[in-house]
């Protein structure tokens, strides 16, 4: 028996792969080589609130309907990969339902606190905009605003005595008010969130007003939840409101993509088969509201980009690197930006990192003027390098070209951005962001953002709100309104069938284009927290051969062993829903791997994408750029 030992000790050597057997570690968690997908059952609490008064959702209908599983994929790297499989982030999940209906108790509590802080208002331009339809069932009359983080505030915390109902589970509310004898036309606003820059109340504006809203964190910097609680709801009695376009009855295509569209009306004109469809789908119309905005956009979503940033040693120092050029003699691009709330914001996104802010202007001249030029003109200055008009092509080019010309090589990774001041005299009045793909593989790359006068003077907002958002793409946020379906197996954004999914932009994130939020929301750090768990976790389990494969390995047993300890605690406060505990331990536990590795004088590098500056070729198409480009309503 020792001869075989000796002869099998004698052959590993000899192959490369000096493993002790005696002393590599048997893992409870880590999984060398492998990769892991983390599964989690997560019960889905679905409240009707008030739908006695009208009708019931069919409940065969509605379930029918939602989806049992979900695998989350890194959506641009998905793209690129040659034969259409998609890049999965290491987290799965199935769905059981709680289907509730709330008591009249809780109706009678909810709508009198509604009562009691629904402020009279003018009717909203969209109200009136609904008063003109010809098909319409009534008219609105006087309207009422009521703060949408109170209301969320309310339900989070009466659902659970009053109804039974766990809201630290994902939990959506399904609102009707009307028909009851106290109903009164009502929208919704963040009342109390300001710009970061210039101080304006984000909540006023008839464009802000909604219908839904949640994800509000514990600790939201102007409107806290008061605690952690994971509640959206989606009230079809009020409005109705300009993103999810509930006011226009008759317009079949409302955004002019071709196809017609499938939006959701106030309650009240379910059984309206006059419009521009029949509005005969009350069951189904809230399975779509549930799968594909709940479900896909909010509490399980995927990320655009891998969060696992310059694999394998991932940074723990990050740097939000701000370049402001210059092009507005009317504006100073520093006034406009508070690198102290950057910091912060960022933080709350990723607790367990470490960010800082920088910010510098430049002037708006010689090359980064030439690139800007060339890309609003079209007039195509890089030889033609990416063929066809793309949005932002030529700035890409510029920057990716110059890139260590405007790096400070001080932190372990810089998300390096550049916002164009401008006249008038360019975008027509437009504001286009841009968190960009390395156009290779899917990887983040750059931030680039163009601000023109015209906005700034209608929108008296600066760049921080702005940049956040772009920052929180390149970190790997998508929108709360495009997405990824597993079960379909389809990305879909607001339109045609899917347009009623812009709902999705009403919820406390700066990631949708509402505007009127100054945080990431508790469904952003969720699902930040769930993806850096898997990704440190299967980071850990790439490295891992490669400790192992040194005759050294045996001195950092004990370390390792330390690490799956970590590994197995991460995984347990995740399916306990603690995804902060989770990640903070998943990340220790990679720290610990780190640490064994540079102890036995194994090299784990960074990619360092950020220094490569080779020449790319003529013939790589751009793919996959995600693009925030829209003409803001004028503020009232």
């Amino acid at each position: 028996m020792k001869r075989n030992v000796s002869l099998i000790s004698e052959f590993l050597l000899i192959a490369g792969f000096a493993i002790s057997i005696f002393a590599t570690p048997s893992f409870t968690t880590l999984q060398p080589g492998q990769f892991r997908e983390i599964e989690q059952n997560l019960q889905i609490n679905v409240v009707f609130v008030g739908y006695r008064t009208f009708a019931n959702v069919n409940q065969t209908i509605f379930r029918s309907g939602l989806p049992r599983t979900y695998r989350a994929i890194n959506r641009s790297p998905s793209e690129y990969d040659p034969n259409g499989e998609p890049d999965f982030t290491g987290n799965k999940f199935s769905f059981t339902y709680n289907i509730v209906n709330s008591t009249q108790a809780f109706e009678d509590a909810y709508f009198a606190y509604l009562s009691s802080i629904a402020a009279a208002k003018p009717r909203t331009i969209y109200q009136e905009r609904y008063n003109q339809q010809p098909v319409r069932r009534l008219n609105i009359g006087q309207n009422y605003q009521i703060d949408a983080v109170l209301a969320e505030n309310w339900l989070a915390e009466n659902a659970e005595t009053m109804l039974g109902v766990n809201t630290r589970q994902y939990t959506v509310f399904f609102v009707n008010w009307f028909g009851r004898s106290d109903f009164k036309f009502h929208v919704y606003a963040n009342t109390g969130i300001h710009d970061f820059d210039t101080g304006l109340n984000l909540g006023e504006d008839d464009f802000i007003q909604n219908i839904a809203g949640g994800g509000t964190p514990p600790d939201g910097t102007e409107t806290p939840l008061g605690s952690l609680r994971r509640v959206w709801f989606y009230d079809l009695s009020a409005g109705p409101a300009y993103n999810p376009a509930s006011w226009d009855l008759t317009t079949k295509d409302f955004d002019g993509d071709g196809y017609n569209d499938w939006r959701m009306p106030p309650i009240w004109e379910y059984g309206n088969t006059h419009g521009y469809r029949p509005f005969n789908t009350f069951s189904a119309d809230h399975y779509l509201l549930t799968r594909f905005i709940a479900i896909d956009l909010l509490f399980t979503a995927s990320p655009l980009y891998r969060v696992a940033i310059s694999a394998p040693k991932l940074p723990s120092n990050l740097k939000f690197d701000v370049n402001i050029y210059e092009g507005n003699p009317a504006r100073n691009g520093l006034n406009l930006f508070s690198p102290s709330a950057a910091s912060a914001a960022l933080a709350t996104l990723q607790p367990f990192n470490q960010f800082s802010t920088d910010v510098k202007d430049l002037p708006f001249d010689g090359g980064g003027k030439q690139a800007f030029d060339c890309n609003y003109f079209n007039t195509n200055c890089f030889g033609n390098r990416f063929p066809g008009d793309l949005f932002m092509g030529d700035l890409f080019i510029y920057h990716n070209d110059h890139l260590l010309q405007f790096l400070d090589g001080d932190s372990d990774y810089e998300i390096p951005t550049f916002a164009y001041l401008t006249t008038d005299d360019y975008a027509d009045g437009f504001v286009g962001g841009n968190a960009m793909d390395n156009f290779r593989d899917g990887t983040q790359s750059m931030v680039l953002e163009m601000l023109p006068e015209t906005y700034l003077a209608r929108n008296p907002v600066g760049l921080t709100g702005n940049l956040l958002h772009e920052a929180g793409h390149h970190l790997g946020l998508s929108h709360p309104h495009d997405g990824y379906d597993y079960e379909y197996g389809f990305e879909f954004g607001p339109g045609g069938q899917l347009f009623f999914v812009w709902a999705g932009d009403s919820s406390s994130t700066m990631m949708g284009y509402l505007g009127d939020t100054d945080s990431f929301s508790q469904f952003d750090r969720d699902n930040m927290a769930r993806w850096f768990t898997a990704a440190y976790i299967n980071q850990i389990n790439s490295i891992l051969p490669k400790i192992l494969a040194s005759p050294r390995a045996d001195e950092v047993s004990d370390i390792l062993a330390d690490a799956d300890v970590r590994a197995t605690d991460a995984l347990s406060a995740y399916q306990n829903m603690d995804y902060a505990q989770a990640v903070a331990l998943a990340k220790s536990s990679y720290v610990q791997v780190l640490t064994a590795a540079q102890a036995i004088q194994v090299p784990i590098e960074r990619q360092a994408w950020q220094a490569d500056n080779r020449a790319r070729s003529p013939n790589e198409m751009f793919k996959g750029a995600i693009d925030d480009f829209r003409q803001i309503p004028n503020r009232h």
